[in-house]
């Protein structure tokens, strides 16, 4: 009985302790922070030691935000450029031609021992594209002294993404950025944007993920809103994020009352889920057999029961959407155009019948249409979705493949979107 009592002393005494550095834990590694610092400025060998020694005992370095920060800035810059166009000699004096210049940012997303892959914005290049005998498109690092002649790959008009090449001329030690996993980003990160804000070179602004997955900004897309400065020249620059992998691609200011954006706003980026979607359809086969990167219509259309339908049922149980037939169209106003046949959608040719209540897709739980949506944002033509219904009191799974929607509709839509948002309305 004496032992035990010995021996309980000494973890007692362990336990007091440890609930008191806990409570205590951030003004201890303020203090210790400060005192490596000061150490750091004395000798920085012996200070990196003792911040590697307090990282590995007690976790210091994951308190350290501003440190981590100061990482992922310095650690990009090399791996993010300048993407310029600008009027071939022959044309500068042309005002219109001028007009289509500009500058915006890109960052490498594949390197091997003879070019680089970049990734930027289409709208960066779209004004180059059609226009070669009047513009230049060219790219500086941050580590070379030279500009970079410009192949382009390929791009995405929906995603507003698009991909060029540059050859290597001096044996550059380039590093591509890695894409950060979507499901590992939530709102409230810390993220810094690197770019060319206001055509100033090599600036960069922090902030947090503020929204994921914002809809309606874009046609069939889901952005990532930032409150990080982006300005005009930081299009097509990286979100980076936890580990100084990429979350998104810096794409645009939502500037209310203005015609011309400016930071009174919120920023908006294409999240890495949607950006890796169009990269490795760009750099696929499928890609230079189609020429662009196809997007799909949503599986079925849906209808929501009324509160009083699911009332009696508990929350967490409940699935508020059910299968439905579209109306066809109607010709009333134009009775003598020709009717186009009605398109039959995924859920009508796999079988679904109206009323279907919509348990789960592909063995995730469906509790509104929207978690339909957003897969449908990234999936494929052709690809087969497993959706279970409940039908009466069975319970029963279909097979439903995707189909590839109108491109030249959505092309269009896009079109017009931009145009609008061009004459500030």
């Amino acid at each position: 009985m004496k032992n035990i009592k010995q021996a309980m002393l000494p973890m007692l005494m362990a336990v007091i302790v440890s609930v008191m550095v806990n409570a205590h834990y951030r003004s201890i590694q303020e203090s210790l922070h400060e005192g490596i610092s000061w150490v750091w400025k004395k000798n920085k060998t012996i200070g990196e030691a003792i911040y590697q020694t307090n990282a590995f005992l007690f976790n210091g370095d994951g308190f350290d935000h501003e440190r981590k920060i100061k990482d992922y800035i310095y650690s990009s810059y090399p791996s993010v450029v300048m993407i310029n166009v600008f009027p071939t000699e022959e044309a500068s004096a042309n005002p219109l031609v001028q007009r289509k210049s500009g500058r915006g940012t890109g960052f490498f997303v594949s390197v091997d021992d003879e070019s680089a892959i970049v990734m930027t914005n289409y709208h960066v290049i779209e004004s180059y594209l059609g226009s070669e005998d009047l513009l230049e498109l060219k790219i500086n690092t941050a580590t070379d002294m030279w500009m970079y002649d410009v192949e382009i790959v390929g791009y995405d008009i929906v995603a507003d993404i698009a991909l060029v090449k540059i050859l290597k001329q001096d044996n550059e030690q380039w590093e591509a950025l890695e894409f950060a996993d979507h499901e590992d980003i939530s709102e409230g990160d810390p993220i810094v944007i690197v770019g060319h804000g206001m055509s100033m070179p090599w600036n960069s602004t922090q902030g947090i993920v503020t929204y994921d997955g914002r809809f309606g900004q874009r046609p069939w897309s889901l952005m990532m809103q930032v409150d990080a400065v982006i300005n005009q020249g930081n299009s097509g620059g990286p979100v980076i994020g936890e580990d100084a992998k990429v979350y998104g691609v810096a794409q645009a200011i939502l500037s209310p009352g203005r015609s011309i954006p400016a930071w009174d706003g919120v920023g908006l980026a294409i999240g890495a889920r949607q950006a890796v979607r169009s990269m490795e359809y760009i750099l696929s086969d499928e890609y230079a057999e189609k020429g662009y990167v196809p997007y799909v219509d949503l599986l079925f259309t849906t209808k929501n029961f009324e509160l009083e339908d699911v009332v009696d049922t508990e929350r967490k149980d409940r699935h508020m959407s059910y299968f439905n037939i579209p109306e066809p169209e109607s010709n009333a106003k134009a009775p003598t155009m020709e009717v186009e046949p009605v398109k039959l959608n995924a859920g009508q040719i796999a079988g679904l019948q109206q009323g279907d209540v919509i348990l789960e897709l592909d063995g995730k739980s469906i509790y509104s249409a929207f978690t339909m949506f957003i897969e449908a944002m990234y999936a494929f033509p052709g690809q087969v979705a497993v959706v279970k219904v409940l039908r009466g009191d069975e319970e029963l799974e279909f097979e439903l493949i995707y189909q590839e929607t109108d491109f030249e509709k959505l092309s269009k839509m896009i079109e017009d979107r931009n145009n609008l948002r061009r004459s500030g309305k």
